[in-house]
């Protein structure tokens, strides 16, 4: 299976899925898809840790990005856990600022982690934007070496690493936000709809995020890939088309 393959399956897997299943088995009912709301979430929450440890046992080994999906993932199983141990069929009240919280920390790791590691070999802008996938880095650093422009290469990178953690932070404030606003009016609703109401609230953060957060930070990423890629060619005095891998 080749690498796109393998990136659309995971997409499948790890977003669509779950957001399905949540959306259409939490009802319980005599369907038989209606699982009720802690299978439904439990399912949801099983597809991708799976696509995890299959990645894990077949690649040996989990890029950065895969490790925090995971690490979101576990996170979401533990606020639903908490959520759901309050009285009756109630969740917790103070749910939605658990879940905000846990939605923003991602996001904020990730930023930290992009701050921590700069543009150092094996760094989360290495892996997510500044990779051999896009650009042609042997020869860029060899052309660094040559030319002794290593202080101003390094100072490339370190921008791109600031101008990627400030999209990540952005991401944190709206994760939070958009966490609230769908969550805040689960616990005023009557209580034996509150733990099917909360797993449409988590299904629709999961596909509201990647349109209302996940478009712009991707948008972001394409600037940064055009800043190092313009940057670069300045340093280097590479033309482009030796910059970039084709």
């Amino acid at each position: 299976m080749d690498k796109a393959t393998k990136s659309l399956l995971n997409v499948l897997l790890s977003v669509l899925a779950p957001v399905l299943i949540l959306d259409n088995c939490s009802a319980t009912g005599d369907k038989l898809w209606h699982l009720g709301t802690t299978w439904a979430m439990v399912v949801a929450l099983a597809l991708p840790i799976g696509c995890g440890i299959y990645s894990l046992i077949t690649e040996r080994k989990i890029e950065a990005m895969t490790a925090f999906g995971l690490l979101g993932t576990i996170l979401t199983g533990i606020v639903t856990i908490y959520a759901n141990t309050g009285d009756a069929l109630a969740i917790r009240p103070d749910t939605p600022w658990w879940y905000a919280a846990k939605e923003a920390i991602i996001a904020l790791l990730l930023a930290g982690a992009m701050l921590v590691g700069g543009g150092k070999e094996g760094s989360l802008l290495r892996t997510c934007v500044y990779s051999d996938a896009i650009f042609d880095i042997s020869r860029i650093e060899s052309t660094v070496q040559e030319k002794g422009v290593q202080a101003d290469y390094d100072k490339v990178l370190s921008h791109a690493a600031l101008m990627t953690a400030g999209s990540l932070l952005f991401s944190a404030a709206m994760n939070f936000g958009l966490a609230l606003y769908f969550l805040l009016p689960v616990p005023d609703m009557p209580v034996a709809e509150q733990a099917v109401q909360y797993n449409y609230a988590v299904s629709k953060m999961t596909w509201m995020g990647y349109l209302i957060i996940g478009v712009p930070l991707l948008a972001t990423l394409f600037l940064v890939i055009r800043y190092l890629g313009k940057a670069i060619r300045q340093v280097t005095n590479l033309p482009e088309e030796q910059v970039y891998m084709r």
